[in-house]
């Protein structure tokens, strides 16, 4: 299927939209990373207790409330590009059945 200029950009929107949440997404976690003083070096490690991980799960949340107008701005805007590109397709999947 040969896809037009036009969806090809709703294409490109949209994953720089997803690319900016996810990288706002991993910013926010390793702040966290950096809040929590912990023994060991990493959420990983053996040496990660219950009360480090509580405290950075007590900081992430505090990171996302802070962040909570910048996420929920690009939650809905890539909702209504999806949504855009779902109608998109709707439609052109529409006229290719009438011409068959």
């Amino acid at each position: 299927m040969t896809h037009t200029p036009e969806y090809l950009r709703m294409i490109a929107a949209r994953n720089a939209t997803e690319t900016r949440l996810r990288e706002l997404e991993r910013r926010l976690r390793e702040a966290a990373d950096a809040a929590v003083k912990s023994p060991a070096a990493h959420r990983g490690d053996s040496a990660w207790r219950k009360c480090d991980e509580a405290a950075w799960q007590a900081t992430l949340a505090e990171l996302r409330y802070r962040s909570r107008n910048e996420i929920g701005a690009l939650t809905v805007k890539l909702d209504r590009q999806q949504a855009a590109i779902r109608a998109w397709l709707a439609k052109a999947g529409g006229h290719r059945a009438k011409r068959n």
